[in-house]
């Protein structure tokens, strides 16, 4: 293996990059930054410090997990969305109130499992566009 390979990409991992042809998402394209950028590792560890001891002796309880995960994928993962639409096939313009339920509440987990894919394929992008790639 080389060397390059293990590289990341850490102005993208930070700043984030639109990524489309998501599985099971349709035409959704979402605007995120890479899982391990700094912000979201300090808001995790913020949060999770807050839980009380006593509900972390054997770790995280999965419920506090899930909810400290969903805070951090709003306030330092998802940046913007486009393809988003209602019913009447209207456009879904990004706001904050609306992203913080796709992302934390249980009926949206499709949604959240969507942002965490795109996530993830930030995290590991190393060398080639994204967007690029999506588009061929």
């Amino acid at each position: 293996m080389k060397l390059s390979a293990l590289k990341t990409d850490v102005a993208k991992l930070e700043a984030g990059q639109w990524v489309g042809e998501i599985p099971d998402m349709e035409s959704l394209e979402l605007h995120v930054r890479g899982l391990g950028n700094t912000d979201y590792k300090r808001l995790f560890e913020k949060k999770a410090d807050a839980v009380p001891r006593a509900r972390k002796l054997r770790g995280l309880q999965p419920d506090d997990r899930e909810r400290i995960v969903g805070e951090c994928l709003h306030e330092a993962i998802l940046l913007d969305w486009r393809g988003l639409t209602d019913e009447a096939g209207s456009a879904i313009p990004f706001t904050s109130e609306l992203a913080q339920d796709l992302v934390t509440k249980p009926e949206y987990a499709k949604f959240r499992a969507a942002v965490v894919w795109a996530a993830n394929l930030v995290s590991e992008e190393a060398g080639e566009s994204i967007e690029a790639g999506a588009k061929n």
